[in-house]
């Protein structure tokens, strides 16, 4: 499997084929003396702009805190995923995840107050 092409910025849904967001990192431990391993994926605001540069990854970061997820990054455990072809499948909940923190609050703060919505 090649991460980057199989992996990454792909979407990722939940079990019941709703969508949680893309891939926006990968996260991988070297342990000693055995092969490193995948051991999760990130999916966060702060991880994409880290990718383009680690000063940008900080200063979102740093403004992330007063938001609702502040800034940190949801994780999720590679033996919880399976790599599909355009996606990626999370043996999870959306709903009961962080991940979906932005569109929560956004629903609740924003559209919430516009009336008729």
């Amino acid at each position: 499997m090649d991460l980057i092409r199989d992996c990454l910025d792909k979407k990722v849904i939940d079990k019941d084929d709703r969508p949680m967001g893309r891939v926006d990192g990968i996260i991988i431990e070297i342990d000693g003396d055995g092969p490193p391993r995948v051991a999760w994926i990130e999916l966060g605001v702060s991880t994409i702009a880290g990718r383009f540069s680690l000063r940008l990854g900080r200063l979102v970061k740093r403004l992330s805190q007063h938001l609702p997820d502040k800034g940190e990054p949801y994780r999720i455990p590679w033996n919880k995923l399976r790599i599909g072809l355009n996606e990626v499948e999370a043996n999870l909940e959306a709903e009961k995840t962080p991940a979906l923190e932005w569109e929560l609050w956004f629903r609740k703060k924003i559209i919430g107050r516009i009336p008729g919505a």
